[in-house]
C-alpha cells in the first residue's frame, strides 16, 4: 500500500520527499496532480490575514456583587484570554470611579496567556461610580483612523449606568460625550464594539447605540450565569475560527490539522472530561500527554493539542450545544464574512470555498469529494442548504472552487444561527455565524428621561449605521390617541447617533400609540423608506379582545377594562350580553343565569491526501 504523499511530505520539499519515499512512479503521479491543481487568489471570500487587536473592558462597581455574585467574570475573562489566537494583540482595562489596565496591551503569546489568566483572579466589585465614558477613551486612545490591516475590536461589559459623579448633569454630560464625540471616532477607526448588559440596570440604549454604530452585537445576560458562553461568543465573532464538527463526542482529525483546542463546558456535577486518541489512549486533566495544554475551570475545560494524531477522537463528557474543536490548519473554509445585523430588504448572497495557504484549491479531483451545506437555525427551525459551484447568477462560474447561495429570501426577521459544513470525505470543517435580521433600520424606546427635574416619558430613536446614513434621516412621529386623533411632528435629532421626542404635553391618564415613520440614504447610496409601530404609551390599558358569539359568528369586543388584573377573564362581565339577549326573548333568567356563567371552568476517493505544495 502506498502511504499518503501528503503525510510523507508535510514539512519537506514535496518532489525530493516523493522520490525518497515512493521513488519514481509516485513522484511523476503527484508531479502530475500538482501541475494539474490551479489555484487563484480568493475574491469573493477573502480570508481573514488582518491582524485582531481586542480591547476588553469590565466594569467592577459595586453592584457587580449583586449582579455577579459568584464573580464569573474571573472564569470568563480566563476563557476568552485563552482562547485568543496568536496573530492578535489584547488588553484589559476594569472600570468603577478609575481605569485600570488590568493586562497591559501586547501580542497574544504563552506568557501574555498566564499573565491574564493570573490577573483576572483580581477582579472585584469595590468600585463607587461606572466611569464608561473614561474606559472607552483610555483604552482606545491610539483609535483615531481606520487601519485595514488590523482588525480592531472592543468588548465591553457593564451592569449599570453611566456614572461619574453625585452630580446628574456631570452624568449626562458624560453620556453625551460618548455619543456626540467617542462614538463618532470609534466609527473613523473602524472599530467593531461588542456590548453585554449584565442586568437590566444596565444603560441598555447607549450600549445598544454603541453596538449599532459599528456593526457590533449587542447582548443582554438576564444574569451572571451565562457570562462564559456569552464571552465565547464574542470571542467567535470577534475571530471566526476553523472549527471540526463534533458529533456525539467524536470529532476526525486529518492530517492537516497543526493544532486543535477543545472547550467542553461542564455542569456542576459532571465526572471530569477524558480524551481518547485514535490509538486508544485516554488522559484526564491530571494525566494530559507533553503535546497537551489543560485549563480547567469549574465549569469549563480548555485542553489545546499540539500535532493532534490523525483519525477519530473522543471526548467523554456532557454533550453541550456550545461545545467546540476549534483548530489551527493549513486547509481552511473560507466563508463571506456576515455582518452582525442584516437589513431585511438586502440581498444576502454567500459564498464559501476552500483554502490551502490563502488560495482556493480548483481542483476537480478534489471538489469531486467535497459537499459543502448550510444548516440554518431560525426561532428552533432548522433547514439544511446546498452550496453550489454551478456556475448559476450567483455564482457567476461554474467549477472555480468558490460556493455559494442566494439567502435573501431564506433571512427572515430575527436572530439566526448559520453553520457552513463541508464534507471532504477524509477531512470535515465548519464554520459558524451569528446573526440579527432587522426590518427596521432604527432602535426605538419610550422611557423616562429628567428633564428640568421632572420624569417625562420620551422617545429615543437609534440608527443603526450600516442600514442608514444618520446624515441622511428624516422622521416623523405619528401619534394617535384613544379618541382618533392623530398628530404629526417631526423627531428632532438631539445628539450625533440619537433622535429623542419628548411625550410629556401628552395626557398620561389617557393612551396613545406612535408610528415612525423613517426616509433616508443606504451607506450604498439606495434610498430607504421604513415604517416602526405602533408603540403605546401613557394610560396602560389592555388592547380590546374579541370573542365570536356561537350564533351569529360576529365578532364581539370585549373591553380591556372587564378584563381582571391577573389576566384571567370576568365571565360575569362575559355573560351579560348572552343575559339581555335571553331577556329580549322573554327571558326571566337573569338572575339564575349570571349565578350559573359566572362559575369558575374546570377544564378549560481521499481529496486531501492527493493535494502537495511545496
Amino acid at each position: 500500500m502506498v502511504t499518503p504523499i501528503w503525510s510523507l511530505c508535510k514539512n519537506r520539499s514535496f518532489t525530493r520527499c516523493a522520490l525518497k519515499k515512493n521513488g519514481l512512479k509516485i513522484a511523476v503521479i503527484t508531479a502530475f496532480l500538482f501541475l494539474g491543481w490551479h489555484t487563484h487568489v480568493l475574491a469573493k471570500t477573502k480570508p481573514a490575514t488582518a491582524a485582531h487587536d481586542i480591547r476588553i473592558l469590565i466594569d467592577v462597581s459595586g453592584s457587580m456583587k449583586r449582579n455577579d455574585p459568584g464573580n464569573l467574570r474571573i472564569p470568563a475573562l480566563r476563557l476568552l484570554a485563552n482562547l485568543l489566537p496568536s496573530n492578535a494583540q489584547a488588553g484589559v482595562w476594569t472600570f468603577g470611579r478609575h481605569v485600570n489596565m488590568l493586562v497591559p496591551l501586547s501580542p497574544v503569546d504563552k506568557q501574555w496567556k498566564r499573565r491574564a489568566t493570573k490577573a483576572a483572579g483580581t477582579i472585584r466589585s469595590n468600585g463607587l461610580f461606572t466611569n464608561i465614558e473614561e474606559t472607552l477613551q483610555k483604552s482606545t486612545w491610539d483609535w483615531k483612523q481606520d487601519n485595514p490591516e488590523i482588525e480592531r475590536t472592543i468588548i465591553l461589559l457593564t451592569d449599570g449606568l453611566v456614572d461619574i459623579d453625585k452630580d446628574a448633569n456631570k452624568n449626562r454630560a458624560s453620556r453625551d460625550n460618548i455619543i456626540n464625540n467617542i462614538v463618532p471616532r470609534l466609527a473613523r477607526s473602524g472599530a467593531t464594539v461588542h456590548t453585554i448588559a449584565l442586568s437590566g440596570e444596565a444603560d441598555e440604549l447607549l450600549l445598544q447605540q454603541l453596538a449599532a454604530s459599528s456593526n457590533g452585537w449587542y447582548e443582554k445576560a438576564k444574569d451572571a450565569e451565562g457570562l462564559e458562553r456569552i464571552f465565547f461568543r464574542m470571542f467567535e465573532k470577534t475571530t471566526q475560527p476553523d472549527t471540526l464538527p463534533l458529533i456525539e463526542n467524536k470529532v476526525i482529525v486529518d492530517s492537516s490539522i497543526n493544532e486543535m483546542t477543545l472547550l467542553i463546558f461542564n455542569r456542576n456535577d459532571a465526572q471530569p472530561p477524558m480524551v481518547t486518541t485514535p490509538e486508544d489512549k485516554v488522559f484526564g486533566r491530571n494525566s494530559p500527554p507533553q503535546n497537551v495544554s489543560w485549563h480547567h475551570q469549574s465549569r469549563y475545560d480548555l485542553i489545546t493539542i499540539t500535532n493532534p494524531a490523525s483519525g477519530t477522537w473522543y471526548v467523554d463528557a456532557d454533550t453541550d450545544p456550545d461545545n467546540r474543536v476549534m483548530v489551527v490548519t493549513d486547509l481552511k473554509l473560507v466563508t463571506t464574512s456576515f455582518p452582525n445585523n442584516i437589513y431585511l430588504d438586502d440581498e444576502q448572497y454567500y459564498f464559501a470555498s476552500l483554502a490551502n495557504e490563502n488560495k482556493v484549491i480548483t481542483k476537480p479531483a478534489f471538489h469531486r469529494f467535497v459537499d459543502i451545506k448550510l444548516q440554518q437555525t431560525h426561532k428552533e427551525n432548522q433547514t439544511r442548504h446546498k452550496l453550489k459551484d454551478d456556475g448559476d447568477v450567483v455564482d457567476q462560474k461554474a467549477k472555480d472552487g468558490t460556493y455559494s447561495i442566494n439567502l435573501s429570501d431564506a433571512l427572515t426577521e430575527g436572530q439566526h444561527e448559520l453553520i457552513t459544513q463541508v464534507d471532504g470525505v477524509t477531512f470535515k470543517r465548519e464554520k459558524r455565524h451569528l446573526i440579527n435580521v432587522y426590518a427596521s433600520p432604527v432602535i426605538t424606546k419610550i422611557k423616562p428621561e429628567k428633564i428640568l427635574d421632572a420624569e417625562i416619558e420620551t422617545l429615543f430613536v437609534i440608527p443603526r449605521a450600516d442600514m442608514i446614513n444618520p446624515d441622511s434621516i428624516n422622521m416623523m412621529a405619528i401619534i394617535s390617541d384613544s379618541a382618533g386623533e392623530v398628530q404629526r411632528i417631526d423627531i428632532p435629532r438631539s445628539s450625533h447617533n440619537e433622535w429623542k421626542l419628548p411625550l410629556g404635553n401628552f395626557s398620561s391618564d389617557q393612551q396613545h400609540s406612535v408610528t415612525i415613520k423613517i426616509t433616508g440614504i443606504r451607506p450604498n447610496g439606495r434610498p430607504v423608506e421604513s415604517r416602526v409601530g405602533p408603540i403605546s404609551f401613557g394610560a396602560q390599558t389592555q388592547p380590546a379582545e374579541v370573542i365570536r358569539t356561537p350564533d351569529t359568528n360576529e365578532l364581539t369586543p370585549i373591553a380591556a377594562a372587564e378584563v381582571t388584573s391577573d389576566n384571567e377573564v370576568n365571565w360575569i362581565a362575559i355573560s351579560i350580553p348572552f343575559v339581555m339577549f335571553n331577556l329580549l326573548l322573554g327571558g326571566g333568567i337573569f338572575f339564575g343565569y349570571k349565578k350559573w356563567k359566572a362559575r369558575p371552568k374546570s377544564a378549560q476517493e481521499k481529496p486531501w491526501e492527493a493535494l502537495a505544495h511545496e
